[in-house]
């Protein structure tokens, strides 16, 4: 005979009940969820959140990762679709950026490889009142070739600082989103 011969009957029951426990719970919530970008779905500051989105105003950022990185905001907020709308939220940001070396050719000296490390310390501001509506803190890390050659090297980190920009912009966004449902 097998273990699961000599089990008990009602070892067995009760496994089943949990199970049905837990799918009739999980249908019963599944009415509780709402997409977050659905057109019905209310932000703290009035409106739905994709509306809202469209009312966020993205300054000048210094820096080649700054420039990626509001051109990545404004289509993703608006897609550039609305430039006469009112602005009625303003979005602040701090960018540095850091290189850390992964692996050194101990045979010339020369890093290998190195990964940029992108950090973006941001919020989001009601401009009639001042109040943060949202903040946060993301960092990204864009890994790179770098080679014996200077050109594709700097190519390869210049490719990684608009890597990181595209992923702070897609983190912000769906950070400021969460904040705008949740207050």
């Amino acid at each position: 005979m097998s273990s699961s011969e000599t089990g008990r009957p009602g070892a067995l029951r009760g496994s089943r009940l949990m199970l049905a426990a837990a799918l009739i719970a999980a249908a019963a919530a599944g009415g509780c969820f709402q997409p977050l970008y659905a057109e019905n779905t209310r932000s703290i500051t009035g409106g739905s959140v994709k509306d809202t989105f469209k009312e966020i105003q993205v300054p000048e950022i210094k820096g080649l990762i700054g420039h990626y990185l509001r051109n990545e905001l404004v289509f993703e907020l608006d897609g550039g679709n609305e430039p006469d709308r009112a602005k009625r939220l303003t979005f602040q940001t701090q960018i540095s950026e850091a290189i850390e070396v992964v692996t050194v050719d101990y045979a010339n000296g020369r890093a290998d490889s190195a990964i940029l490390v992108a950090t973006a310390t941001w919020s989001l501001t009601d401009t009639a009142s001042g109040k943060v509506v949202s903040r946060g803190s993301n960092v990204v890390r864009a890994p790179y070739e770098r080679s014996t050659q200077r050109f594709a090297t700097v190519r390869a980190a210049r490719d990684a600082q608009i890597r990181a920009a595209k992923n702070l912009a897609t983190l912000i966004r769906g950070q400021i989103a969460a904040d705008l449902v949740a207050g």
